[in-house]
């Protein structure tokens, strides 16, 4: 699995961003990591930026949403609402599909008004939306879409990397990514119109216009690079003990794995289940408190651990930033006089979700030792026999 590897080659890398910080010219390293991500990508635009939350953001500031705009998001992963926010839009909720836990294109075309300006479509836990229907929906109504690839590094469909497909696409170095620089991301561009757009919001003295300080440091672009030539055995060890856990589960319908479209490879970021027990008389937790019994203590009981904001596990339109969604204290962006839409979080808004969230389960896959992971592997299977 993706045990991470340091190695004299990164205190080098490091040494030499030092060296060029004394000297004022750190952009230089930044610089060096965007270079070998555009060879890596096939050449798009890419700024390293210093999150993929800024990634998110970063766009919709460039295309100009702003109040009294709505972009369409998911509801299992908080970030792509909390970018529109930002902007003080408005975050629609659309549905998920029930095996791919992916956003669904067909909620997303009910939910498409006016007012819609942009989607951000979330690759959950490494798999890809259905970026080619995505994208048709998209250009039949004139929007921009956003791919958060934070899960979902070097995962690709009909043979082409996730981030390639839409407009923009954010990436994320997070601690527990699969390349991990602590914090950290970058952002493609694949729209040639917003580049030179992108280009002119560059953080200084004197900007051209307002930016956020989105710049990424030189010492995290240093650990980026010298860590770059791993990251193929990172994610070849991830998808290998993903396949353990799938295995796992075979022959028993008491949880069912991430369905992964045949046309997708799945990076596994997290390697994520439905429980459906349920249907068979197992409460989910026992099933829970007998995993742990035979040594599963690094699974989660849905997405959103139980008892965040005294909730049981939702999606993410029940929890309190955006059951009433103020951004900067004035009642906006629902309040706003400037949006004319109903902004909507009601129970039995995206039924699918409300289904899912409270039933997924799921586990990271980077960093743990082989020897922990093995013993999460062989819980697991112990579990689903001692229940089948």
């Amino acid at each position: 699995m993706a045990r991470r590897t340091y190695q004299k080659s990164d205190l080098a890398q490091i040494e030499k961003w030092l060296k060029l910080n004394d000297d004022s010219q750190s952009e230089i390293i930044v610089k060096e990591l965007g270079d070998l991500l555009r060879q890596e990508f096939g050449g798009p635009h890419i700024m390293p930026l210093n999150s993929a939350m800024a990634a998110l953001h970063l766009p919709l500031q460039i295309v100009g949403i702003g109040p009294g705009d709505e972009v369409i998001v998911d509801p299992i992963v908080t970030f792509a609402g909390m970018a529109v926010m930002y902007q003080n839009a408005v975050p629609v909720f659309a549905d998920i599909e029930h095996d791919t836990f992916n956003i669904s294109v067909a909620s997303i075309k009910e939910r498409i008004t006016e007012r819609t300006r942009a989607i951000i479509c979330t690759h959950h836990f490494g798999s890809m939306c259905n970026m080619e229907e995505i994208l048709l929906v998209a250009k039949e109504h004139g929007l921009i879409v956003i791919e958060d690839c934070s899960h979902a590094l070097k995962s690709s469909r009909n043979g082409k990397y996730a981030g390639l497909f839409a407009d923009f696409a954010a990436f994320s170095f997070n601690h527990r990514k699969q390349l991990s620089t602590g914090q950290g991301g970058f952002l493609i561009v694949n729209n040639e119109t917003y580049i030179e757009k992108l280009k002119s919001r560059g953080f200084g003295r004197i900007p051209s216009a307002l930016s956020w300080n989105y710049q990424m440091s030189g010492f995290i672009a240093a650990l980026a690079i010298s860590q770059w030539p791993y990251v193929d055995l990172y994610l070849r060890e991830d998808m290998d003990y993903a396949k353990l856990y799938t295995k796992a589960l075979e022959g028993s319908p008491i949880m069912l794995p991430q369905a992964i479209p045949e046309e997708n490879i799945s990076t596994y970021h997290i390697w994520a289940a439905l429980f459906n027990g349920e249907e068979f008389g197992i409460n989910y937790d026992q099933f829970m408190k007998q995993l742990k019994i035979f040594g599963g203590d690094y699974f989660l009981p849905a997405f959103i651990p139980t008892g965040t904001f005294g909730l049981p596990p939702s999606p993410v339109y029940k929890y309190p930033i955006f059951r009433e969604p103020i951004t900067y204290s004035h009642g906006c962006p629902v309040r706003c006089p400037l949006y004319k839409g109903k902004y909507d979080v009601s129970d039995g808004l995206c039924l699918t979700a409300e289904h899912v969230v409270p039933r997924l389960f799921n586990t990271v896959l980077s960093p743990i030792k082989p020897e922990r992971m093995n013993q999460y592997v062989d819980a697991l299977n112990r579990t689903i026999r001692y229940f089948s």
